[in-house]
């Protein structure tokens, strides 16, 4: 989901004006849910299905991948070097810490199973670059900061991925570095230009800031919408091999779950180590906390289009990750009164 930053407050008033979960956002886990439960009965009565799901699942992370693409400011990438000691922090423990984590956890709980195993790692070593903004803000955290990390995160994740799966998963599930060349043109490099593109046109008919505006409007309800594409025809394309598979499946629900836990833990001691202020503790707590699912779905379809339970252990984390977030503001509440109360006024 893509979020707009409110625009600047005027001078000597603060900046009130924070994002929240609109209607639809609220019904997302329930809508996800349903789509999965649509799937599996799809699949049960068309199993015929099954022959044009690879074709339409292709289409659909294209799509999906364009409208993730479509909200990322790309221009705001330089606003990085504003801030070099904050990014360096989050980029050190989200493309470091956390990639060590999630290897650690697959290794204990995951090693029987070497799909869920890759698709549990695609799922963490990806950091989110949209959703977290909502709930940087929901929890007063600084969103203009993480809008400049926002594209950073895409940046550094795109060219890491192969580093990761060199490292933890090349000898569980192998895979061609050409065949990642491939993925990345096709599911990554085709959808950026196009939003670019989209970008241009947009502004050529009218303005930028209606563009802005125009694109702020349509992206959430749009990624929604072809996430839900992409969970059903997934589903209803490989009900047999998924229902053969639940008890597994449902094995990863433990290390994500311990993931989340270890991430706010984590967070809070590198903030209160480096003695960031609330605002930068809230952002990187959302940032380290929230994952780029449709990313590591789209790498994990173009990689191993064969490997269906892959696929879905990445798709488990997204049912999850919601209401992870709502809890997650909910804590970050209380670490802003309980251990920032001497800054509580100023936030």
């Amino acid at each position: 989901m893509w979020v707009r930053v409110p625009p600047p407050a005027p001078a000597g008033k603060s900046q009130d004006n924070e994002m929240a979960l609109s209607k639809l956002d609220k019904l997302r886990p329930f809508i996800l849910i349903a789509t999965v439960f649509l799937g599996f009965l799809a699949g049960t009565v068309f199993v015929e299905f099954s022959k044009y799901s690879d074709s339409i699942l292709h289409i659909a992370i294209i799509v999906l991948i364009y409208s993730v693409m479509l909200g990322v400011p790309h221009t705001r990438i330089w606003n990085a070097y504003k801030n070099l000691r904050f990014f360096g922090i989050a980029w050190f423990v989200n493309f470091v810490i956390i990639p060590l984590i999630a290897w650690v956890l697959a290794l204990i709980f995951l090693g029987a199973y070497p799909a869920i195993f890759v698709g549990f790692i695609l799922y963490l070593v990806t950091p989110c670059t949209d959703w977290f903004l909502v709930f940087t803000s929901m929890a007063k955290g600084d969103v203009p900061l993480g809008l400049a990390l926002l594209p950073t995160n895409l940046i550094l994740q795109i060219l890491l991925i192969p580093v990761y799966l060199l490292l933890f998963a090349g000898k569980i599930v192998p895979f061609q570095f050409g065949a990642f060349l491939e993925t990345l043109l096709v599911f990554i490099l085709l959808p950026f230009i196009l939003s670019i593109l989209t970008r241009v046109i947009l502004s050529a008919i009218k303005s930028h800031q209606w563009a802005y505006e125009f694109i702020d409007t349509i992206v959430s309800p749009f990624q929604l919408v072809t996430l839900t594409v992409v969970i059903f025809t997934m589903f209803a394309g490989q009900t047999k091999i998924i229902l053969d598979n639940v008890g597994p499946l449902l094995l990863i629900f433990i290390p994500i779950i311990i993931f989340f836990i270890a991430s706010f833990i984590m967070a809070q001691f590198v903030s209160r180590s480096f003695h960031l202020p609330y605002k930068e503790c809230a952002l990187l707590t959302c940032t380290t906390a929230a994952r780029n699912s449709p990313l590591g779905l789209a790498i994990a379809i173009g990689l191993f289009p064969e490997q269906p339970l892959l696929h879905v252990a990445i798709i488990i984390g997204v049912l999850i990750e919601l209401p992870v977030l709502v809890l997650v503001v909910r804590l970050l509440e209380t670490v802003r009164i309980r251990l920032y109360h001497e800054r509580a006024e100023a936030i």
